[in-house]
């Protein structure tokens, strides 16, 4: 189909042009010779933006094309929670009967969760993928892992409905379910039920990199010497994030998912309503999808990351803007690409930033804070110029707020407040972090008495039946091995207080970090707490696995 335009819409449309070439030479600019991205931008039905930038792949010397295919990652989410209502709708399955109905292997702590709360996060079960590369590093599991993982679980992260942690294991069981009721596998109960009646003739779920798909893109991790490795994905993936696509399906994807004809836009509007949790906190993550507030502006998207590349599908349904960016490399993130080529379009409209704290805040917040209650650990500290959160490891920037309180909104899912508790001397002792409607009193871990702590009491042989695996801790040098059911893992430890220790995954391509804290009293067996950012409350068992 041919699209004209008007004299009036031609001089806009080569303003609007000439604002994302300015966005993508800049990106383009970052890396000659180096893998890229795929990205298109449409307005009012027409393309303004549609092209590849960078190699598809280094050993081959392809460069990316606007017909390249990659992988979207966890934007497949949406895609398998469509699948799962067309389904309901059919009266073939439920999202709101317990997941045992169709998955009667998993135990209790598992199989009372429903559907529904797998698809919005909320079921509070253990994430297959975490657990995998907390104990395997990136050792490429069997197929049939990520259902073990989730069969040993007896604990949980936390109970149904209370938090937000975003957990691609509920989507692994999703995926089974839906296998399941249709009796075949998910690549082609996607292609048969959503590609192949769209018109998506590109687009396929591809389930793991070693198989070979035609006019696909490697994926690369950027290495701190400016060189790129390999992206391997390790492990089967399914409705979790194994969909790969090119730019003109992604576009008509989202066109569809917008004004449907497939399905009712009651469906859509289903995905995109908001999750309330027990204590009457609303995210706005849906089902797959999240609709929000950006600086003014009603965005619809969602993001995906794989390991070596990342998407970002947007749209600004008000705007008539939609935007697919998809990188096949690391160090460049799709969403932060869409972000600005969304404000080259339309930063005369655009509300103002929200203002970054003040840098020079870091001499009276500066430091490690530990919550006690909930076994998390914060740290505040300045990356590259910016104040930063420390949430596990993963540097959140902090804005301006009120008084004493600082905030973090990312995306509007990852949304804190930093309050600052002061003694009678005016120094910063403690802080309440508020998440999801619920405040943990953080208390502020003084330098100096770290300084004389020791790793001692974690030091011996450690076990873990959820994780299968057995868990070996050093003191001198602070280290942790786990010896997994399929791989090995390796950490630095160092001491926080004086029964909690800090650590952090070895290999940079897996960025993992948490906490330790033992647990017991005296006299009785000791056991290790293990939290991560998506794995809560993991017990360590002293003892080995395997004699």
């Amino acid at each position: 189909m041919i699209i004209y335009f008007t004299l009036k819409e031609y001089a806009m449309a080569n303003t609007e042009i000439e604002k994302l070439a300015a966005v993508m030479n800049e990106f383009a600019g970052a890396g000659a010779g180096a893998p890229g991205a795929i990205v298109s931008v449409r307005r009012g039905g027409k393309s303004l933006l549609r092209g590849g930038f960078g190699l598809a792949s280094l050993e081959s010397g392809l460069v990316n094309t606007p017909s390249t295919k990659m992988r979207i990652g966890s934007t497949t989410k949406h895609l398998a929670c469509t699948l799962a209502l067309l389904l309901r709708d059919q009266g073939k399955l439920s999202i709101d009967e317990p997941v045992s109905r169709w998955l009667p292997e998993l135990p209790p702590s598992q199989g009372r969760r429903t559907l529904r709360q797998f698809m919005n996060h909320t079921g509070g079960t253990r994430d297959y993928l975490d657990l995998s590369l907390l104990s395997n590093g990136m050792v490429l599991a069997p197929g049939e892992a990520a259902f073990d993982y989730q069969c040993r679980q007896h604990d949980d992260n936390f109970a149904a409905g209370a938090q937000f942690i975003y957990n691609n294991g509920g989507y692994r069981m999703l995926s089974m379910v839906i296998e399941r009721v249709l009796g075949m596998p998910l690549a082609q109960a996607m292609a048969e039920h959503l590609f192949e009646p769209l018109g998506m003739h590109d687009t396929s779920l591809w389930s793991s990199d070693l198989d070979p798909l035609p006019g696909s893109a490697a994926t690369h991790i950027a290495r701190p010497d400016g060189s790129f490795g390999k992206g391997i994905f390790p492990s089967v993936i399914l409705g979790e994030g194994g969909v790969a696509s090119t730019l003109d399906d992604m576009q008509r994807w989202l066109a569809h998912l917008l004004a449907p004809t497939l399905w009712p836009a009651a469906l859509s509007m289903e995905m995109l309503a908001p999750t309330e949790l027990n204590n009457g906190h609303v995210t706005p993550y849906g089902f797959g999808l999240i609709r929000e507030q950006w600086r003014g502006v009603t965005l619809v998207h969602h993001a995906g990351g794989v390991v070596g590349g990342s998407c970002q599908m947007l749209a600004a349904p008000e705007h008539d803007i939609q935007i697919v960016v998809i990188t096949n490399r690391s160090d460049k993130a799709a969403p932060a690409l869409a972000e600005q080529l969304l404000a080259a379009l339309l930063d005369e409209t655009l509300e103002a930033a929200a203002a970054p704290a003040d840098a020079a805040l870091i001499d009276s917040y500066g430091g490690d804070y530990y919550c006690r209650a909930s076994g998390r650990h914060f740290a505040i500290v300045l990356q590259e110029g910016v104040l930063c959160l420390k949430d596990f490891g993963m540097p959140l920037p902090l804005q301006q707020g009120s008084g004493d309180t600082l905030r973090i909104n990312l995306l509007s899912v990852i949304v804190l407040e930093v309050t600052a508790l002061r003694d009678a001397e005016g120094k910063v002792h403690a802080i309440d972090v508020t998440q999801q409607g619920q405040r943990m009193r953080c208390e502020r871990v003084v330098a100096e008495d770290r300084a004389a702590l020791t790793l001692a009491p974690f030091a011996g042989n450690w076990v873990s039946t959820e994780l299968g695996a057995d868990i070996v801790i050093k003191s001198e040098p602070g280290s942790m091995r786990i010896a997994g059911l399929y791989g090995r893992n390796s950490y630095k430890l160092e001491p926080l207080l004086a029964d909690v220790c800090l650590l952090s995954c070895d290999d940079p391509a897996v960025p993992l970090a948490g906490t330790l804290r033992l647990d017991g009293a005296a006299g009785e067996r000791r056991r290790l707490v293990l939290d991560t950012a998506r794995t809560r409350g993991l017990n360590l068992a002293e003892g080995r696995v395997h004699g």
